[in-house]
């Protein structure tokens, strides 16, 4: 049966071009790529818009603006998102927003989350205002009567993605619409989508609290250090008016594309949108350039005690997915445990872990990055025999050569994988914009299978001696500790350190995660100390020791 994919794989390569699908690429006037592949089918469109610059490109602020960002610009839109009479409103709950703020300092001895009665309750009538003027989920949205359906928005680490199906006919005013809204920034909704993004940080306990503090001890100074951190703090000072002003440089037509997939022709909307798109203007800030000192290569272990399940991370640093590796990497995950058969799958058959799973690629793989292994244990094991294991199997792959049975299954499932993505238009739109955002070219999108099959079973175990290397490794150990959560010294210690940064003139949502990996550091110093830093910085304040249970 193995000899069979063998020969498929084999006709596949020979049969198809390896660099994916007929693809028209076309370049408007102000720099805005547009790419076209024409599938005539049912008179259906699949539409993809890629802006280069993720959560990892916030400009300083807090990553998790540019995410309210891309909730705000793509949401639901009415006729009021796009009126300037609503520009009113928005400053009512602005104002309200920046009273809030500006009483609660006054209060420092208020605890987090708080808020001072009088401002928090104009600022909810002030929100519930806007938004009954934007209207809920009842109400007419005009990309709905458009036909629109199917729509998705996110923001990674690397790049903005917005995207939906509709009909062919409709793609003139659908693209004349969310020109207008890229070109307008009105960003009215920004309140409603902090206060919905803060109330599901609340219901939901932040329960994963592992992987963002070791990414920024693994990334100091890089760009993916900080991009999971999801801090109601920081989220609670973003302003409409920073995230206008990042929205401003990141909508540059030179950084967006366009991905049209179905039925369309590229001689026939590129003129559509020169007409809609093609009127945005460049922005005059040059695109940064990744900075920030090179981290340490070497082992790293971190414990965090917050949250309410067990787990373990185990990561290495690997080069960006434009490298030379990429590929034999992409294989190395594959056999660990990227599907049912990979080897960690074993521990699960023998009762020693309740989940594991292997990626490529954390958070991001446009700069340095993470080959993860996250695991639970299940019960009766211990997270040390689960690391133990762990780390036998991957000095197995340093030590032994996969075999080939083994390897030509790796093989043919990135293979398959590979050329599904061309199947079902929305993957294979994303794979376009990805391609050309994370590698600088949309053509890098398909993995040449020529080149794939150049890979041999012992770069696998090159690479794993290179870049998997125990000396190398990161490991992240999650336990619970619900005497944490209990303690006012660390509420005190947060409250002194905010008053500290705000007395620097440091701007809130920046001070907020100051605070946040401030209060990460103090946690892992004993009581004693900690105590004794809390006196340094606000001697007015009195020790409060955790309650002991009965």
């Amino acid at each position: 049966m193995r000899y069979l994919r063998g020969i498929i794989a084999l006709l596949i390569a020979t049969a198809l071009p390896a660099q994916g699908p007929e693809t028209t690429d076309r370049r408007l006037p102000n720099g805005m790529r547009v790419l076209v592949v024409e599938r005539p089918s049912n008179g259906m469109v699949h539409a993809a818009l890629f802006v280069r610059g993720g959560r990892s490109d916030s400009g300083g602020l807090p990553s998790s603006i540019v995410e309210l960002l891309a909730r705000s610009l793509f949401g639901r839109v009415t006729s009021a998102d796009l009126s300037s009479k609503t520009e009113p409103i928005v400053h009512e709950e602005e104002a309200l927003c920046e009273a809030v703020r500006r009483e609660t300092l006054q209060q420092s001895r208020l605890g987090p989350g708080d808020e001072p009665p009088e401002a928090a309750a104009l600022h909810s009538k002030a929100l519930a205002r806007l938004k009954a003027e934007l209207g809920d989920e009842a109400s007419l949205d005009l990309m709905e009567q458009l036909g629109v359906t199917a729509r998705r928005t996110h923001a990674n680490a690397d790049y903005i993605a917005t995207a939906c199906d509709l009909p062919a006919s409709q793609l003139g005013p659908w693209a004349q619409l969310e020109a207008r809204r890229v070109k307008d920034l009105n960003l009215y909704r920004f309140p409603l989508e902090r206060a919905n993004w803060l109330e599901d940080l609340r219901k939901s306990g932040r329960a994963d609290v592992g992987l963002s503090p070791l990414l920024g001890s693994a990334f100091v100074g890089q760009p993916y250090a900080s991009v999971l951190d999801e801090n109601p703090g920081a989220i609670a000072c973003l302003t409409r008016a920073e995230a206008k002003t990042l929205a401003a440089r990141l909508f540059s037509p030179d950084r967006m594309m366009m991905v049209l997939v179905g039925d369309v022709s590229a001689e026939a909307i590129v003129p559509i949108l020169e007409g809609s798109f093609g009127h945005l203007q460049s922005s005059t800030e040059p695109e940064p350039t990744p900075s920030g000192s090179s981290p340490s290569m070497s082992t790293l272990r971190l414990q965090v005690s917050r949250s309410k399940h067990s787990r373990i991370y185990l990561g290495w640093r690997i080069p960006p997915a434009s490298g030379p590796d990429s590929l034999a990497l992409a294989l190395t995950a594959q056999v660990l445990g990227q599907g049912s058969s990979g080897r960690l799958q074993h521990l699960l058959d023998r009762g020693l872990a309740r989940n594991v799973k292997v990626e490529l690629g954390i958070p991001g793989s446009r700069a340095l990055n993470l080959l993860l292994i996250t695991a639970e244990p299940e019960a009766g094991h211990s997270l040390a025999e689960l690391e133990i294991a762990l780390r036998g199997e991957v000095l197995r792959l340093m030590e032994e050569l996969v075999p080939g049975d083994e390897f030509q299954k790796a093989l043919n499932q990135i293979e398959l994988k590979d050329l599904s993505a061309e199947a079902d238009p929305a993957t294979l739109a994303t794979r376009l914009g990805k391609g050309w955002a994370v590698l600088g070219d949309w053509r890098q999108a398909f993995l040449p299978i020529q080149r794939l099959q150049q890979i041999r079973p012992d770069d696998i175990q090159r690479v794993a001696r290179f870049h998997l290397a125990m000396d190398r490794l990161i490991v992240g150990i999650v336990e619970p500790d619900p005497s944490l959560s209990e303690d006012p010294l660390d509420r005190k210690l947060a409250q002194a350190l905010r008053a500290l940064a705000l007395r620097k003139g440091v701007e809130p949502a920046k001070a907020e995660t100051l605070v946040q990996e401030g209060l990460r550091q103090l946690q892992m110093l004993p009581r004693e100390q900690r105590v004794t830093t809390l006196k340094l910085l606000d001697p007015t304040v009195e020790d409060s020791k955790p309650k002991e249970a009965p």
